[in-house]
């Protein structure tokens, strides 16, 4: 029997699900909803079953997770990260595993490599393994206009490359550790005047928006001081309608059937008011530059990214177009809000739960910063020196990493992972999650241990070894603001403990 996805059924449905959304859904009353909502998710959902019950043949060799599994976490909004704990780790850990196996996607069947040798080679072997192009499946999506757009982190080849060449030099350059320490010094004024008791997650998003909001463009949210600002309700308002699984599940819903959802055309317009707002940032700052008139009393390394990336564009290493711009700074604000505002959130639960730990963190932050009775603001010289305060970060990110898996990839040839085939056109993924919570790897993954990253400790590998700690990737597609989040993760602690 042919596989499924090969057979009669796949385009007619297909083309039924297509005709539900173009032709009948903008024709039924509003009065009806639930039934129209209903009916589009039973006829995507019946052509998920019968197009992906099984992968292809060719790829048959590897274990799969059933897709039922799949909607089984959706219909209980299970995460990302308690489903890999749940379903993956089992896998990954008994005795015949390799690491690798199949789990169904939106994109279709993907390999998930969850083994140090074989994400060595996909991270690295980044023109063998590019990243697949979702922008035409999510187009007119909420996702596609903020974080799928022509951004550096979702295009690959030429076009990657030139986005880079103008970017590298930016993030160089731009290490604006002044700026997190003052910023944390207006978080600790805020605390002050609000009682004792505080959400720890709240503060560290509020303190994220504004950093990223100045370091990245030079805007000021003033999140910290006015947590029910305008620009804060607006971008708490489109970050929840990212996280929607129903939309990004069924993207014609965002698209086609959006008129079914009053509060997702809220935010719609939302997210063109703060594209709005952005395009404005980008026409200021280039006839800042233009007329020079750009901030020039800032030490270098505290100046915005978006004045650098144009000033990179100025010296020659490339142009970035208007749309280029805007869609990197939403990746840069994405990436640089909520990632790091969680690693806080969780270093901090790490502290307060192991008292020993904060302890040693406390005296390497006075050793390098003094005990003075006021707030010390690092340099750049001492984030280099805070050794331990690196360590806690290092296994605070194992632990719970900014992403549990990268954007797909597609094997380009035919290529061989743990001496298996993966043939030509294979869709992948390196999942961080896995392998940073495989017993194989590491000991007692699940213990909050910083000792792992000394000198001696079981994070450092050599070099042959494979990739064990991959929170940002690696290689040439490794995150490019790595350096910028973990030094502003060192600033925040360091003051924090001090």
């Amino acid at each position: 029997m042919p596989p499924l996805e090969n057979s009669f059924l796949k385009v007619p449905l297909q083309k039924i699900v297509q005709l539900y959304c173009h032709e009948i859904a903008p024709r039924i009353p509003k009065n009806n909803k639930l039934v129209s909502i209903g009916a589009a998710v039973i006829l995507s959902l019946v052509y998920l079953i019968i197009n992906k019950a099984k992968p292809p043949r060719k790829l048959r060799h590897f274990p799969y997770i059933s897709h039922f599994s799949i909607l089984k976490s959706t219909y209980y909004k299970e995460s990302v990260r308690d489903r890999c704990q749940r379903v993956h780790i089992p896998i990954v850990e008994s005795g015949k595993s390799n690491g690798l196996f199949l789990e169904v996607t939106r994109n279709g069947w993907v390999l998930n490599v969850a083994n140090p040798e074989d994400a060595k080679r996909v991270l690295l072997k980044h023109d063998l393994f590019p990243k697949i192009d979702i922008s035409e499946e999510r187009s007119g999506t909420l996702q596609s206009k903020f974080t799928i757009r022509p951004s550096m982190a979702m295009t690959s080849g030429d076009q990657w490359k030139r986005q880079r060449n103008i970017m590298n030099p930016a993030f160089r350059r731009s290490m604006p550790v002044k700026l997190f320490g003052n910023l944390t010094q207006e978080m600790f004024r805020s605390m002050e005047n609000k009682g004792n008791i505080f959400t720890v997650s709240d503060l560290m998003e509020r303190w994220t928006l504004d950093v990223i909001g100045r370091a990245g463009f030079g805007f000021d949210f003033n999140s910290i001081q006015t947590k029910e600002s305008e620009w804060v309700r607006r971008y708490g308002c489109i970050n929840r309608g990212l996280r929607d699984p129903l939309f990004f599940l069924f993207p014609r819903l965002d698209t086609s059937a959006r008129w079914l959802f009053t509060d997702r055309q809220y935010i719609h317009e939302q997210t063109e008011i703060f594209l709005n707002m952005l395009d404005e940032v980008v026409e200021y700052k280039k006839l800042d530059i233009k007329n020079g008139v750009a901030d020039s009393a800032l030490d270098e390394n505290e100046r915005d990214l978006l004045t650098l990336m144009l000033e990179s564009g100025e010296e020659g290493s490339g142009d970035m177009s208007d749309y280029e711009l805007k869609s990197n700074l939403c990746g840069i604000f994405l990436a640089g809000h909520d990632t790091t505002a969680s690693a806080l959130s969780y270093a901090i639960h790490y502290l307060a739960e192991n008292q020993d730990i904060q302890e040693k963190a406390r005296q390497e932050a006075i050793s390098i910063l003094g005990d003075k009775p006021c707030d010390v603001l690092p340099s750049i010289e001492d984030t280099k020196k805070m050794t331990y305060i690196n360590q806690i970060i290092k296994e605070t990110l194992r632990i719970n990493g900014p992403v549990a898996r990268t954007i797909t990839r597609v094997a380009r040839e035919d290529s061989v992972l743990s001496g298996v085939l993966a043939p030509k056109g294979t869709l992948l993924t390196v999942n961080m999650f896995d392998t940073h919570h495989c017993q194989k790897i590491w000991n007692d993954p699940d213990v909050f241990n910083p000792d792992r990253f000394s000198e001696n400790g079981e994070g450092i590998r050599e070099a042959g070894e494979g990739m064990t700690w991959i929170p940002f990737g690696s290689g040439a597609r490794q995150c490019i603001a790595m350096n910028f989040s973990l030094n502003e993760q060192k600033v925040m602690l360091s003051m924090l403990c001090e």
